[in-house]
């Protein structure tokens, strides 16, 4: 079992291997600057593999992680989006032809495989969604409704979803491509708040819940007949990842939603839990649905999964949340000592058996899209403290520094005896909340790194700020803090110019990609320079507090006459 501060830990290394070592590793060497894609794999001594043909997936994939990187604060991959999904339309799409996209280039660009192919065209939609969020450019959307078109037409399965592609490869329907397509049409609804893609991630999950999955054995199996079916149980398999992967999307398209996905999610936990998550917390590789043989060998994706599952599960039942967070640190510190200890720092092994030895022999680049969403989703619902509801049109924010804004500074407080509320906080945030902005707060709190309070100790602090603030009426959106610094006594903690400590703009761009949150509409109360620069960094308007009622402050701040606005 893990320390009460195991999944802090535990989500910080796996943070820092992320943004230290991943990206930059698969931005620059892992990028082909003459193509202008990624290059789809890795050798374990970090050479690009530069004759594989180069997948349509695979560069969605990589598009999302840099998008991802760049709306939270990690990176700015903004021009090297550009270049890319540039190069993603000369190289794979085709206009001209009925199907629009292809499969698979040469490295010398020309076409190797001319299928189109729906699990390639479910990433293409969920690159496009992410693209759409770094910069709102209509005709990403008119990309993604020229796809569903396609879909509709030429790929449309019978009873509902959709057949592998064109040509088909064989008779059977699997479940794969329509799960990512749920993903695709939420990542799409959430970048626009465009009810037809809800809509359709709604209409999949019934088929999902209809056929899908079959509630008898509580199992999804990989491959159905063109109704749908399984015609031989006996030869059936499922794959607890993709279990987690599917309980993961239920809570998503509840919170989008508000569909009561409880029955299926205890569905899918049951058996996945029992008997796909091995001693290590890592999820094994597949169970035979009737005779429950185990390939315990283990992928890293299927744990990255599992991960994202616990996120879900302990923001969907904030009485268990200990429960899910000890399963996800005992799974992050598998992941990390199993499959990221490797001799170059950012790579990976994909693939190893029941004793940890290596079974992958190179490093595929699409698995990092499965570490990003991991990671990022572990940081969300354990580093933070934050609403289960997501907004789906954009609003404006009023972020609030904590320390000398929300209580008086008395040297990193810690505890709840140590917290004197500011004068007059609890109404300002009521008259905030009341003039339509979101409340958050951004914290440097480098008494982490100092050694002189643990992270959870700032997580069980801010639930009890929030708590104590919440029974005066103020209602606080989320809480962020950034526990680094680069004079740290806490090696994990240890690191110069973190994206999320103030002056840099991290905490805030996590808190409009979490929250959706209109930047240009905000505004930022601060009590130091670096809390003003942040601001600055981010596209927020800054106000410097000087001490003294936080409620005539406010209403200086929410509306104030352009002589005081400069004085302030």
């Amino acid at each position: 079992m893990m320390s009460v501060n195991g999944i802090c830990e535990e989500r910080a290394l796996a943070k820092n291997w992320l943004s230290r070592t991943a990206l930059p590793l698969w931005t620059s060497v892992g990028y082909d600057a003459k193509l202008g894609l990624f290059h789809e794999r890795l050798t374990f001594t970090g050479e690009p593999m530069e004759a594989l043909p180069r997948r349509l997936m695979v560069q969605c994939r990589q598009i999302y992680v840099v998008a991802q990187a760049t709306l939270t604060g990690l990176m700015d991959g903004r021009a090297l989006l550009d270049t890319t999904f540039t190069q993603v339309l000369r190289h794979f799409h085709k206009s001209e032809t009925d199907l629009k996209w292809i499969f698979s280039i040469d490295p010398d660009g020309h076409v190797r495989d001319p299928r189109s192919d729906c699990y390639s065209l479910a990433f293409v939609l969920f690159a496009l969604a992410w693209l759409y969020r770094v910069k709102a450019d209509k005709f990403y959307l008119e990309l993604a409704d020229e796809i569903v078109a396609v879909l509709d037409r030429h790929m449309a399965a019978e009873l509902g979803g959709v057949t592998d592609g064109v040509p088909r490869p064989d008779g059977y329907l699997r479940q794969n491509p329509n799960m990512h397509l749920i993903e695709a049409y939420l990542a799409l609804y959430e970048a626009t708040g465009a009810q037809k893609y809800l809509t359709r991630a709604r209409s999949m999950y019934a088929l999902f819940c209809r056929h899908i999955f079959l509630h008898d054995h509580a199992a999804i199996p990989e491959l159905h007949d063109s109704g749908w079916k399984v015609s031989d149980l006996n030869q059936a398999w499922y794959e607890p990842g993709h279990h987690f992967e599917w309980v993961w999307l239920s809570r998503r398209l509840a919170k989008a939603s508000g569909e009561d996905v409880t029955g299926q999610v205890q569905a899918l936990l049951s058996r996945a839990l029992d008997e796909g998550v091995d001693d290590a917390s890592l999820s094994i590789e597949r169970v035979s649905v009737l005779g429950r043989e185990r390939t315990v060998s283990r992928r890293s994706w299927g744990s990255c999964e599992f991960i994202k599952a616990c996120a879900a599960e302990a923001e969907a039942n904030p009485s268990q949340s200990g429960i899910w967070a000890d399963r996800a640190a005992n799974s992050l510190k598998s992941l990390r000592k199993m499959f990221l200890s490797t001799s170059v720092n950012g790579l990976w092994v994909d693939r190893v058996d029941q004793h940890g030895a290596a079974l992958s022999t190179d490093v595929p680049a699409s698995s990092l899209y499965h570490f990003t969403l991991a990671i990022m989703e572990s940081d969300r619902v354990f580093g933070t403290v934050m609403p289960k509801s997501y907004v789906s049109k954009p609003s404006a924010a009023m972020f609030l520094d904590r320390d000398g804004v929300i209580n008086l500074d008395t040297g990193y407080p810690n505890k709840p005896n140590h917290i004197s509320f500011v004068p007059g906080i609890a109404e300002a945030i009521k008259m905030a909340t009341a003039a339509g902005y979101q409340v958050v707060v951004v914290s440097n709190q480098s008494g982490v790194a100092r050694g002189m309070m643990t992270e959870a100790d700032v997580l069980r602090l801010h639930r009890w700020m929030a708590s104590e603030l919440s029974q005066q009426g103020a209602d606080i959106s989320a809480w962020y803090h950034c526990p680094f610094h680069e004079q740290a006594s806490v090696d994990v903690y240890k690191y110069e110019k973190h994206p999320d400590r103030k002056p840099n703009p991290g905490m805030l761009l996590r808190a409009a990609h979490d929250l959706n949150i209109d930047l240009s509409r905000s505004k930022m109360i601060g009590d130091q320079e670096t809390d003003m620069e942040a601001a600055r960094r981010s596209g927020v308007t800054p106000y410097r507090f000087h001490g003294g009622d936080m409620l005539t402050f406010m209403t200086k701040v929410i509306s104030p006459p352009p002589s005081v606005r400069a004085a302030l």
